[in-house]
């Protein structure tokens, strides 16, 4: 199954706002112990706002760049296509969803996006010669989303867990 090509893409993204709106939904009506808004601190707060900024530029507005200067490499412009329709669906399932259901709907979204794009990116790096323009780019995409899945499983899915019972002594 190769996530480069617009069936395969569609489909994973289908299947994500499928469980996105489960979560969603499930949370809303309390039927899942998630919390229904993430719980950050002030620092962390400011931490993902630098973070989105900078997800914006290395994740969206670098590919798009790349998709327009490698548009003469049908391989690299199919991946660069489908990365980039999976990055517009995921924001706007991130901004409908979190108005509709629950603010913290948008930690599973980029969750399970992150996964499906480092899957993308890996693949498509293998799509590329070592002498192919853009390349380094390419790596330097792929190393954002590693990192932000450690971020993502380190600070935001910590921030929807369901508090701790405390137990009286």
């Amino acid at each position: 199954m190769n996530p480069n090509n617009w069936f395969t893409n569609l489909f994973v993204c289908a299947l994500i706002t499928i469980i996105s709106v489960s979560y969603g939904w499930l949370v809303k009506q309390q039927k899942l112990p998630f919390r229904s808004v993430m719980d950050f601190s002030n620092a962390q707060q400011q931490f993902i706002k630098v973070w989105a900024s900078f997800a914006a530029l290395v994740g969206i507005i670098i590919p798009a760049v790349m998709l327009i200067i490698l548009w003469d490499n049908p391989l690299l412009r199919i991946f660069s296509s489908c990365y980039l329709v999976a990055v517009f669906i995921q924001l706007v399932s991130e901004i409908i969803l979190s108005r509709t259901l629950c603010k913290s709907v948008v930690v599973i979204i980029g969750t399970l996006y992150t996964g499906f794009r480092i899957w993308q990116l890996w693949l498509g790096l293998h799509l590329t010669t070592y002498s192919q323009p853009g390349l380094s780019l390419l790596w330097l995409v792929f190393l954002f989303w590693v990192a932000n899945m450690i971020m993502l499983t380190s600070m935001a899915i910590p921030s929807i867990l369901p508090k701790p019972h405390s137990v009286e002594p």
